[in-house]
């Protein structure tokens, strides 16, 4: 009913149809909410106004920008209508939360973050110096209890008022709040307008990316391309886009930005990089590790590499797999979401302020897994390959492992800290690169919650489509240049996302190398016919290129136009001549246009230019059947059963060539390996009829060769 009533405004407003659409918000808005209703009546009157200037005549440039105004608050009271009806019985945390929140009217943004900042400062190195170590840990889970409340608070509440607004930046904005508490405000933000807009707390956000702190400044960049990705109408606002020019003014918005976008394509690859180690990586290893130890004479005496590991890996393959994660991993690729995922279990991340929580050595849960020794923990703390949530889930999974494992994980990190300090030192890591780690940390931990959070049902995923620069009307302006398209569409290209990245080059200028790759990803869509006019262009801008005449040739074939893909192959031999594949292709346009003896003269070809290659014995056989030339065929099938696997189409070609040489009973049998099943036997028998009255075959058999038993 709901969903229904959801569908019914926003067809009013796309059809332009606003005082349907103020009935149908007058039908839905419970008579309790009087705020509400009132709101309704206002913007209703609002829009009454608009239409009386409009039928005097007079001109109105204003006009289109007031009737956008009506229409985001009819959008927001439609959001808060829903919120109305929901909120009386809806089972979920959101809704849990906010009908005890509502139960706590005192308790304001405004007073709740005054709560916290009062718990914080009894948390200072001088107030707990004479405290005693249970005192300690009351305040400090004083403390956590008040931070939640806070993010509960903001979270919740829908819309925010221009105090609740200004009070959120004046705590994020202040040196005295810690940033573990500034940053976790602007995460609630996030969560707030992800589940239903609100343009001031998208414009507090955008207000929020204007401060000093790299770290605030990213959190609240990609929280803000989160929600206008989430919401790209209705975020194409005035007073948004105003906001994003005073930021781009700043110089570093449309950067971040850029950063944001290129980073959220990478989330993409968590899952095909979490499925490569469960399938591929982590199995391989376990087959390698008994052919590892019997090569290893005296493991306690052995200290040097062995080389023939390195030999072993590369007769396996699963060095250059290992390879291709690493350059994953230098490219912001994240390795260890299937590593961490199994340990996000604990209480701990049972609510979601836990998922947007900085890493912090003071924190209660730290400290009662590490005690007083926190050398562990401070390690970690500055590990800058894990994200906050795997650091949380990290240490509180050492209590899992004996005595020896903790010392021994200890060694490595603090190893691995040595190392990365000593790079730093030499390299000085550049701003840029780690403005950049930052930001993908905080990636990695929405697209933790989102994916593994308890109740993550209950929450719409950002992370479920592919975000895409073009269909955001309020970042057009960010992304204007031909060269900052470019470079998000060879980043769609890299990453595999076709039809986005087609999306991007259809925005530049193209070159012949935009036209390869825009064949590339049409051939990857199955868009042959497209792709094949890609190539076109391609060659007409770059003639001659082997490549694009290989990819042309290929794409007129899958399109079914043989004739012309071997006009392409046919160039493409003329300048690399006896090259193995392109007679074959030759030869397959040859045999689908017909020309079966040029065909087998090409196959042939092929077969001479690599007597290595199996590749020619299955067309060679098939040309020389449909030839008439059996004796050939029949040569050339049993050298393809005993250097390849038949697959069932070769069973069935056989069984043609056994019935047209007269051989019944070899025929039955490979038409039987083909399939038992007489139906489709039949079926198959049938389509090749044409094919098999010209080797002479009596078509009236075939139907007996189907019931044969």
């Amino acid at each position: 009913m709901i969903k229904d009533y959801r569908n019914a405004v926003e067809t009013a407003l796309t059809d332009g149809r606003l005082k349907e659409a103020f009935r149908l918000l007058r039908q839905m808005t419970p008579g309790s909410a009087a705020e509400l209703r009132r709101e309704i009546e206002h913007a209703a009157e609002d829009y009454s106004r608009i239409i009386d200037y409009a039928m005097t005549g007079n001109p109105d440039p204003g006009r289109e920008e007031q009737l956008a105004g009506i229409r985001s608050r009819i959008y927001s009271a439609l959001d808060l209508a829903i919120r109305e009806k929901e909120i009386t019985d809806t089972p979920t945390l959101y809704y849990n939360t906010a009908r005890t929140e509502r139960l706590r009217p005192a308790d304001t943004i405004s007073a709740l973050i005054e709560q916290m900042a009062t718990a914080a400062q009894a948390v200072s190195p001088f107030a707990m110096a004479t405290l005693s170590i249970t005192d300690r840990q009351i305040r400090r889970k004083e403390v956590e209890s008040a931070e939640r409340r806070v993010f509960e608070r903001i979270w919740v509440t829908v819309p925010l008022s221009t105090d609740d607004a200004a009070k959120i930046l004046e705590a994020v904005s202040s040196e005295d709040t810690p940033e573990r508490q500034r940053l976790m405000i602007i995460s609630a933000l996030t969560l707030n307008a992800l589940q239903f807009y609100s343009e001031r707390t998208l414009t507090t956000l955008l207000h929020i990316a204007s401060l000093a702190s790299p770290a605030i400044q990213v959190r609240a960049t990609v929280g803000a391309v989160l929600i206008m990705a989430r919401w790209p109408r209705r975020s194409n606002s005035v007073a948004v886009r105003n906001l994003l020019a005073v930021l781009r003014e700043g110089g570093r918005w449309s950067k971040d930005v850029e950063l944001t976008l290129l980073q959220l394509i990478r989330t993409a690859d968590v899952e095909k990089i979490s499925r490569q180690m469960q399938e591929e990586i982590i199995p391989e290893m376990i087959k390698l590790r008994p052919d590892l130890y019997k090569r290893i004479d005296n493991p306690d005496e052995m200290i040097e590499m062995n080389p023939e590991w390195e030999e072993m890996l590369e007769k396996s393959g699963l060095q250059s797999k290992l390879e291709k994660l690493s350059e994953m991993q230098n490219e912001g690729g994240d390795l260890f979401f299937s590593a961490f995922s199994m340990l996000k279990s604990y209480p701990f991340f049972n609510h979601p302020s836990a998922w947007f929580m900085q890493f912090d050595t003071d924190r209660s849960e730290v400290i009662e897994v590490l005690g007083h020794d926190l050398t562990m923990g401070e390690m970690v703390q500055v590990a800058p390959t894990m994200c906050d949530g795997d650091k949380y889930s990290f240490i509180l999974s050492i209590n899992q492992l004996p005595e020896a494992h903790k010392q021994a994980l200890t060694r490595q990190i603090e190893q691995a800290n040595i190392n990365l300090a000593e790079m730093a030192g030499a390299e000085l890591m550049p701003e840029e690169q780690a403005r950049q780690s930052i930001l993908a940390r905080y990636v990695q931990d929405l697209y933790r919650f989102f994916r593994l959070f308890r109740r993550k049902a209950e929450f719409t995923d950002p992370f479920r489509r592919m975000i895409n620069p073009v269909g955001i009307e309020a970042l057009a302006p960010d992304f204007h240049e031909e060269e900052k398209i470019r470079l998000v569409g060879e980043f769609f290209f890299k990453h595999e996302h076709w039809q986005e990245a087609l999306d991007m080059f259809r925005l530049v200028t193209p070159d012949a190398q935009i036209w390869q790759k825009t064949g590339l990803a049409l051939r990857k869509l199955r868009r042959h016919h497209e792709a094949a006019e890609a190539f076109e262009r391609a060659d007409m801008q770059h003639p001659d290129s082997p490549w694009t005449l290989r990819q042309m040739g290929r794409a007129f074939r899958a399109a079914g136009m043989s004739d012309k893909a071997l006009e392409a192959f046919l160039r493409l031999d003329a300048l690399e001549p006896d090259k193995a594949e392109t007679a074959l292709s030759i030869g397959y346009c040859y045999l689908e246009l017909g020309n079966y003896r040029e065909a087998l003269h090409n196959f042939y070809k092929a077969e001479f230019a690599d007597e290595t290659s199996a590749k020619p014995l299955r067309p060679i056989a098939w040309a020389a059947f449909i030839n008439g030339d059996f004796e050939t065929s029949r040569k050339y099938y049993d050298r393809l059963m005993t250097r390849l696997t038949p697959t069932p189409t070769d069973y069935l070609n056989m069984g043609h060539l056994a019935l047209a040489m007269g051989r019944m009973r070899e025929a039955l049998n490979f038409y039987r390996l083909y399939s038992p099943e007489p139906v489709r036997l039949l079926e198959a028998l049938r389509a090749d009829s044409e094919i098999l009255r010209g080797a002479g075959v009596d078509l009236t058999i075939l139907p007996l060769i189907a019931d044969y038993e």
